[in-house]
């Protein structure tokens, strides 16, 4: 069985204080603090804490205990359950649905908790309230499992260009947010390079047995390469992006990046905003590229 986290424990314990205090009035401190196996120290702190709870700010419960013993005044509104509305419920079956979904098929036992409170919950909405969890969440955490166990998957991708679906084999590596779309960053190995997958264009996702690639070809010596990198504006979508908490204030960080055309395509979609600093051999290569691609307009 499962540890009961201390958190938990508190809300339980003050859940059950009130309709006790409600028949124990003027019990002292120490005997309340037996009562619920706790210290003293710990019992005040709770009776602190359910002085604070009330049904509004002005209809808080009147909790004293500074003479050492315990009385309790305006309770009766939480000695009754509170029924919750349609917008609590709603709520908390979003919650369940997201906690099912980032479960795993592994948690068998958990899963089958998380169903039937689902359920006991959706029969006091009855149809008032309908929950389903969107498409590109399930995907999000399957993706992140795949990262998490280092696994392939199976992609069904509807490709912008094309317009129809194509079946990619991908090993995920990162999700990210560019100008409000989530982004899949993969090895794909129908391409044979890295990849970046618009989530809500992603049909399907299955997971795949086979194992990942080791030699990637010139792309990825199987070995991480370090970059410098300058970010000049657009710090929150860049720091999003590379996956970093907080930017120094000089704004120069240095990422590992297993492919080295990976970071010379994130710093030409993010130019002039970011730069790369070094190597630079990687630096001489993107300045050409660019030259290039500038050439094209002037002509």
């Amino acid at each position: 069985m499962a540890k009961v986290s201390a958190p938990i424990q508190e809300v339980s314990r003050l859940l059950d204080l009130v309709p006790f205090l409600s028949t124990h009035s003027y019990i002292s401190l120490k005997d309340l603090a037996l009562e619920f196996g706790v210290t003293e120290k710990e019992i005040a702190k709770e009776l602190t804490a359910l002085s604070m709870c009330g049904e509004n700010k002005f209809e808080l419960i009147d909790v004293t205990f500074d003479s050492g013993f315990v009385t309790i005044r305006d309770h009766e509104r939480l000695d009754i359950p509170r029924a919750l509305t349609n917008l609590e419920v709603a709520s908390l079956l979003i919650g369940l649905e997201l906690m099912r979904d980032g479960a795993g098929e592994e948690h068998a036992e958990i899963l089958s908790k998380i169903d039937l409170l689902i359920s006991k919950l959706s029969s006091l909405a009855g149809e008032a309230i309908e929950i389903g969890t969107h498409p590109e969440a399930q995907n999000i955490a399957k993706i992140e499992r795949a990262i998490a166990e280092r696994a392939l998957l199976n992609i069904s991708y509807e490709s912008s260009l094309k317009g129809e679906s194509q079946d990619r084999l991908v090993e995920p590596l990162s999700i990210y947010i560019d100008k409000s779309q989530r982004y899949l960053n993969a090895y794909c190995h129908k391409a044979k390079a890295y990849r970046n997958f618009r989530l809500d264009r992603i049909l399907a996702i299955e997971n795949s047995s086979a194992a990942p690639a080791i030699d990637r070809g010139s792309e990825n010596s199987g070995e991480k390469e370090g970059f410098t990198i300058e970010v000049l504006r657009r710090k929150r979508a860049i720091s999003e992006f590379l996956q970093i908490e907080q930017l120094p204030a000089t704004g120069v960080v240095e990422v590992e990046a297993y492919s080295p055309e990976w970071v010379a395509k994130a710093v030409t979609s993010f130019a002039p905003d970011m730069a790369l600093k070094a190597p630079l051999g990687n630096r001489a290569e993107i300045r050409a590229a660019m030259e290039k691609i500038l050439s094209l307009y002037r002509s």
